[in-house]
Formats: structure tokens, C-alpha cells, sequence
């Protein structure tokens, strides 16, 4: 008795932990991120990111050092990979994002430059 006892509130626990994990897994963007495009012909292009969940889908702003933030005009959402679309310009612009860690996450930009990104406090 006591070994089922055992195998059921392991199962209970392995559950609960799944559950809590997709749940968390499926907001890993949702927040503000510092990102930097690495190797442009510019040089390092550093950005703010804004994302938030907006009635169940993803959202949000980026701003470029010295300009204002854009809307993201679309945002694809896959499992730990997002693709945001945006145009500053006069240019239509994408960047694919991947979650790396708890709070790091890096991806490519046009698909011609690798993207860093990490998780920041700041709004």
C-alpha cells in the first residue's frame, strides 16, 4: 500500500510539474529585453524590446538608440522560437529569436546577422 501511495504522489508531482513548466515556458518572451545585433556594417546595433501577452498573443515594441519604438506589426510564436516583423526606415524587417536560457536568448537578424538577447528589468 504504502508503494502505490508512493508511485501516485510522484505521478501528482511529475503533473504538476509539467503543467507549471509549459505554462512558464509559453510566456519566456513575454517581457523587456536588451538586444544587440552583432557585425552590421555599422557595428554592433543595440535595441529595446517590449513584448507582452495581449489577449493571448504575443506583442509588442522594439526601439533602436536614438530613435522611437515601433510596433511589431506581426509576431509568429513556435516552441522556445519567436519571429518578429517590424519596419523602421522605410524598411520591412524580421528577426528570429530563440530562447537560449532562463534569461538569455539569441537568434539572427534578416538572417544575415547573429542577435543576443538578454532578459532586463528596465521598461
Amino acid at each position: 500500500m504504502k508503494k502505490k501511495l508512493f508511485i501516485v504522489t510522484g505521478l501528482i508531482i511529475l503533473i504538476a510539474f509539467h503543467f507549471s513548466y509549459a505554462q512558464d515556458n509559453s510566456d519566456y518572451f513575454v517581457g523587456n529585453w536588451k538586444v544587440v545585433i552583432k557585425g552590421t556594417p555599422a557595428g554592433d546595433a543595440k535595441m529595446d524590446m517590449q513584448l507582452e501577452r495581449v489577449d493571448g498573443k504575443l506583442a509588442g515594441t522594439v526601439k533602436n538608440e536614438g530613435m522611437d519604438a515601433v510596433k511589431i506589426s506581426k509576431l509568429e510564436e513556435a516552441e522556445n522560437e519567436i519571429t518578429i516583423y517590424f519596419s523602421a526606415a522605410g524598411y520591412d524587417l524580421y528577426m528570429t529569436l530563440k530562447k537560449k536560457d532562463s534569461d538569455n536568448l539569441d537568434g539572427r537578424y534578416l538572417n544575415m546577422f547573429d542577435v543576443e538577447g538578454k532578459r532586463t528589468l528596465e521598461k
